[in-house]
């Protein structure tokens, strides 16, 4: 009996998992990029860092980071007069910072961009600078091509509801 049951349950386990065993991963782990494939993990940028999972080579940080998780996430600035539903939802166009320790760097992350932008402040409350980029503190963080707002801290963006229809400013 012991053996009929043997070979009615457990041969035909064992055989299931083989095959499920042998069979090829690389199909699962594929991402198409257009015109070529990439499995993920493989693709390394020049500085070792996994760009199909999010990673980016930091100056500051010396190593690969996902800007999303370290850094401090900046919206694109556009005037009411100019915004759009879409322009809330695409997660895409944000920028990113990330500071040192010491404060007087600040290293920006454009969407633009493969390269992040090393900013430098010459002493505390001074505003971050890099040729047209400068970066202000002031209510969260502006950022500033030229004269131009390009960019502002999520903080900065946020209205306040107070339950009724009226926003709070």
């Amino acid at each position: 009996m012991k053996r009929n049951l043997f070979i009615v349950v457990i041969i035909p386990f064992l055989l299931a998992s083989c095959d499920l065993i042998l069979k090829p991963r690389d199909k699962d782990n594929e991402v198409d990029l257009g015109d070529k494939k990439v499995v993920l993990g493989t693709d390394k940028d020049e500085k070792g860092c996994v760009t199909s999972a999010g990673y980016m080579w930091s100056e500051i940080k010396n190593g690969c980071i996902r800007v999303f998780e370290e850094g401090y996430r900046l919206a694109p600035y556009k005037n009411e007069a100019e915004a759009t539903e879409e322009d809330n939802e695409q997660a895409t166009l944000n920028a990113y910072i990330i500071f040192n320790e010491e404060q007087d760097k600040a290293e920006l992350f454009l969407p633009t961009s493969s390269k992040s932008i090393i900013l430098k402040r010459e002493s505390e409350g001074k505003p971050y600078v890099n040729n047209d980029w400068m970066l202000e503190s002031w209510k969260g963080y502006v950022l500033k091509k030229g004269t131009e707002i390009q960019y502002v801290s999520a903080i900065a963006q946020e209205k306040k509801f107070v339950g009724s229809d009226k926003v709070e400013q």
